[in-house]
């Protein structure tokens, strides 16, 4: 868990705080992280003088208001480890924008940030921003779930993307005392198989015998700390319904994938269709890994976005 030792929660101050502070306690043990930070952004509106006469409360600075409410559900809710130092944030502005910039500032590790996985933009379009943009791995934590690591599902395409999950994904087993992880390859059998003279069967089953010689090849290069894998093979022409229902039917509680970024590349700021979609459809939490400090050179130009 070397990756994380500055851990960052974007808190929303509503009922889904109690969940990402939870896992935040839970990695931070984990990890033994030096720092969790805390931060709320708000858009503040100017209160009229006739409303402060009503409720004099909000006569007083916002942002200690902000910072007691923050402290108030930390201590509700975090269990972590002892000697990491919690940091409140109160941030004024436009997200992501602030919230990037913030991690970049801060040289954070993992951003935590809270979502609802449905078909509507609103709903996912700030956890996809922050994922696709930040400057380090992002996990998004659902609604509604329960905190715990006992299942860790990695999906892998035998990319380096794959290596960095695997990665992390054996680190998330060893700290939290798993003496396995689940990896999933979903893959097809192409349009023009027929071609070759042989059945859709036979073509299957050539498929399934190369994923599994990739995945072997992409173990050689891993360090899986003593953690075994048990490997999955699933044809499927849409990766992220295959994963999103093999997650569901093995009862994941995360899912790891690896997010694209080249530096100085276009291709930074993609964090891929698949990643994307598990974001927009899936209701496990979800941990995109990313080099840290990928693409900053082509983020910085749209971090206000």
């Amino acid at each position: 868990m070397y990756r994380f030792n500055k851990i960052m929660v974007c808190l929303n101050l509503d009922d889904n705080d109690a969940n990402m502070i939870q896992y935040a306690g839970i990695l931070s043990k984990m990890a033994h992280s030096d720092e969790i930070h805390f931060v709320y952004v708000s858009n503040t509106l100017d209160v009229p003088e006739e409303i402060k006469k009503i409720y004099p409360e909000l006569a007083s600075p916002l942002e200690t208001a902000v910072e007691e409410r923050m402290r108030q559900v930390v201590d509700q809710h975090f269990n972590g480890h002892a000697s990491s130092r919690l940091i409140y944030q109160y941030l004024e502005g436009a997200l992501p924008g602030l919230l990037i910039s913030y991690s970049k500032k801060q040289d954070i590790d993992l951003l935590i940030a809270g979502h609802q996985a449905d078909d509507q933009a609103a709903s996912y379009s700030l956890s996809e921003k922050l994922a696709r943009k930040a400057f380090c791995s992002v996990m998004i934590v659902p609604r509604q779930i329960n905190p715990r690591l006992e299942k860790i599902l990695v999906a892998v395409d035998f990319s380096e993307h794959s290596l960095n999950a695997l990665d992390v994904g054996s680190a998330f087993a060893k700290a939290a005392g798993l003496d396995h992880i689940y990896a999933l390859n979903t893959y097809q059998v192409p349009s023009g198989y027929h071609k070759t003279g042989k059945s859709y069967e036979e073509f299957d089953n050539i498929m399934l015998e190369n994923a599994k010689s990739k995945l072997k090849d992409v173990l050689t290069k891993t360090d899986m700390k003593s953690v075994d894998i048990k490997p999955f093979f699933k044809n499927n022409s849409n990766a992220v319904e295959g994963i999103q229902r093999f997650s569901e039917g093995m009862d994941a509680d995360l899912i790891v994938v690896g997010a694209r970024g080249r530096s100085g590349d276009i291709a930074a700021i993609l964090l891929g269709s698949i990643t994307e979609g598990l974001i927009r459809k899936t209701d496990r939490p979800l941990l995109a890994v990313k080099e840290k400090g990928e693409g900053l050179s082509i983020l910085e130009a749209i971090i206000s976005e």
